[in-house]
């Protein structure tokens, strides 16, 4: 090609962007332009229309139009989603939790934007009903764990769009659960921002709109979100309750492989229930924190804000020296899992120590 062009007194691009070109040709996601046609013309000793030049699908000018060309591919790759794909795609973003758990947000940025742009792409482009819930599952999921991940790292802005697309995938899949949790994970936006009011509201709409139709796991996680923003409010007495109702509705095996987004336990509970005492000023919960800490293993941004919960108790009883060795270690993990709040959390107790 460089040979031919140069003969015609023509400059191509660079080997890598060459590279790419010819790439894109090959798999139909752009047809060459003019100069390129007739540069492969010359090389292959052959008619513009035995390279498929004179294809219909032209623009106003004639020329292949490369967003058809585009459009048709994705209809194609969309076409090809079936339940093996659905699998895949699901296990994809179960992946990524479990290293965020462990690794933080920083690590998965790229493989989530990825991971998203990807599954987003395959639903608009899906036709069959079956697909395209299965699909809208999917990316309701993967984009309700960017929006926390947003929360965590206060990205509040991307993180509210990541909520509001995991909301609309979520009514496109039918599916109560992962909207309720997806809203009520979206209240904790406005707790960031000072709007407790409306984050209790929020929770108590996720909650109460399809209360009927979400399972006791779903519904015991919720029951922790509104103690947490009660705890928010500094309404001690209607947060235990809550927590009362979520210890309640906790089933007795909470592990439901259809619900991975879910991470709750007898112990995860005692940890929101000790997190939400410390707000509310009552500290003596050193104990149950402590015994909760043995089963944050694979949780780096749990322990994280669990030992920041120890650090303010322990500070609180005077002893400065245990208090140090806990903030110490979550230090530490905000530090792996990227923890802006656990950070600025972490400030706030140093000027005590």
């Amino acid at each position: 090609m460089r040979q031919t062009a140069a003969r015609r007194g023509t400059k191509l691009v660079s080997d890598d962007s060459l590279k790419r070109r010819i790439s894109d040709w090959e798999n139909g996601r752009q047809l060459p332009d003019e100069r390129y046609q007739a540069i492969l013309c010359a090389v292959y000793e052959v008619e513009p229309e035995d390279l498929a030049f004179d294809q219909p699908s032209t623009n106003a000018w004639g020329r292949p139009d490369p967003g058809v060309i585009e459009l048709m591919t994705r209809l194609e790759s969309a076409r090809a989603v079936d339940d093996e794909m659905l699998a895949l795609l699901k296990f994809q973003t179960n992946a990524i939790r479990l290293k965020d758990r462990r690794l933080g947000a920083a690590v998965v940025a790229e493989e989530m934007s990825a991971h998203i742009r990807q599954v987003d792409q395959l639903l608009k482009h899906a036709m069959k009903p079956k697909q395209r819930a299965g699909l809208a599952h999917v990316l309701a999921d993967a984009s309700a764990l960017a929006g926390w991940q947003g929360v965590d790292t206060e990205s509040l802005h991307d993180s509210w769009e990541h909520f509001e697309r995991a909301k609309a995938a979520a009514s496109i899949a039918e599916d109560p659960s992962i909207l309720a949790f997806a809203t009520a994970e979206q209240a904790y936006v406005l707790l960031e921002l000072g709007q407790a009011d409306s984050a209790l509201d929020l929770i108590r709409y996720a909650h109460g709109e399809n209360r009927t139709r979400l399972p006791s796991l779903t519904r015991s996680w919720l029951y922790g979100a509104e103690a947490e923003a009660h705890a928010a409010l500094g309404d001690g007495a209607a947060s235990m309750n809550s927590m009362d109702m979520a210890a309640a509705a906790l089933p007795a095996d909470p592990d439901d492989p259809d619900l991975p987004f879910l991470a709750l336990n007898l112990a995860h509970l005692a940890r929101w229930r000790g997190s939400c005492l410390v707000k509310l000023g009552d500290t003596e919960v050193i104990d149950s924190l402590t015994t909760a800490l043995a089963s944050m293993g694979g949780f780096t941004r749990a322990e994280a804000g669990l030992r920041c919960d120890l650090t303010e108790a322990l500070i609180a009883h005077g002893r400065t020296e245990e208090a140090r060795i806990h903030w110490h270690e979550a230090k530490k993990l905000s530090t792996v899992a990227s923890s802006a709040r656990s950070r600025r959390r972490l400030v706030r107790l140093s000027e005590r120590l």
